[in-house]
């Protein structure tokens, strides 16, 4: 069995990989990316989540793809389904992009960003100068917030947002049986979960099904009401968004998951349209996962894979490759 990594390793992936690599003393490791893509069509195992579909297809004998973060909607698991290669994923990321949703919906209601920004201009607001209630901010106390998705994350910001006294309508299409923890109640239907809510917590994947999910009619129906997307950009329709924003059909936005990113280097706007000159958006550069408690235990859950993989013929965190996720 070889075991072939086509992204960088750190210290951390190495000490994880030596009980693997002492339990396991036939299986090759290949960390030196260089010869890990040379010798691709030798690889029984690949780590890495960011590749090409031409690097999959050199590697015919492949067995199993563990990418050490949540998405997978850029492999080719329509490639992966006719070979019958298996996917795992990790989800310590969840507790993070949680967090930073949280963290978004009080900076959006608390006008954290537009204060900071004015108060930097001598520019003051609310009670101390003199100022009504209607130049303050607004508390999400008694809010209800629809979270699409009830999986890690979703359960998590449902979780969190009962510190703040928000009632929770978790969204799921299929009903069963099982009684999810946070959630004050859980509908199978879309449209209900929406109107039901104030803020709307976008936490899917990016499958067929999903994809343009948010379109100008259903934008059309949120006023007052604030979208949250810390799923995947191509969930909520680019152009929709810009105009329900800008016309006012849509409250108000925050989004960490984008339509363009930098090519090269880290210039470049996040849209074909200009959001980041509204006001009503709250831009996230698709960071939510991304910390190093999150990175760590990414590594780990990704080693938890391989290991369950090599002891037991199944990774722990199986992807569904005919959902996507």
């Amino acid at each position: 069995m070889k075991l072939f990594f086509l992204q960088k390793t750190n210290s951390l992936w190495e000490r994880l990989l030596e009980p693997i690599r002492s339990e396991f003393p036939d299986l090759e490791i290949v960390t030196d990316l260089k010869e890990a893509h040379r010798r691709v069509d030798e690889a029984d195992i690949i780590v890495g989540g960011k590749l090409g579909r031409e690097i999959f297809e050199r590697a015919r004998r492949l067995k199993l793809v563990v990418v050490p973060f949540t998405g997978v909607n850029h492999l080719p698991l329509d490639l992966f389904k006719e070979r019958g290669v298996r996917v795992a994923n990790s989800h310590g990321n969840a507790w993070y992009v949680a967090e930073r949703t949280v963290a978004m919906i009080l900076a959006y209601y608390g006008k954290i960003i537009s204060y900071h920004n004015d108060l930097t201009k001598g520019q003051w607001h609310g009670f101390w100068v003199g100022q009504g209630l209607n130049d303050t901010w607004e508390s999400v106390d008694g809010k209800t917030a629809a979270i699409l998705g009830t999986g890690e994350i979703g359960k998590y910001v449902a979780a969190m947002l009962k510190a703040f006294r928000v009632t929770s309508v978790g969204f799921k299409r299929q009903q069963n049986k099982e009684k999810l923890p946070h959630f004050d109640t859980i509908v199978y239907d879309l449209d209900e979960a929406i109107d039901r809510s104030d803020i709307v917590v976008i936490a899917l994947p990016s499958t067929p099904r999903t994809q343009g999910l948010f379109d100008a009619q259903r934008l059309s129906k949120m006023q007052n009401k604030l979208l949250v997307n810390v799923g995947r950009g191509d969930i909520v329709d680019e152009k929709a968004l810009y105009q329900a924003l800008r016309e006012g059909t849509l409250g108000g936005a925050a989004i960490d998951c984008w339509y363009n990113y930098p090519k090269e280097g880290t210039v470049g706007f996040p849209s074909s349209y200009p959001l980041h000159e509204l006001e009503n958006i709250v831009l996230s550069p698709h960071a939510a996962g991304f910390t190093s408690q999150a990175a760590r235990k990414g590594i780990e859950q990704a080693c938890e894979n391989i290991a369950s993989f090599l002891k037991n013929g199944a990774p722990r965190f199986e992807v569904d490759l005919e959902e996507g996720y």
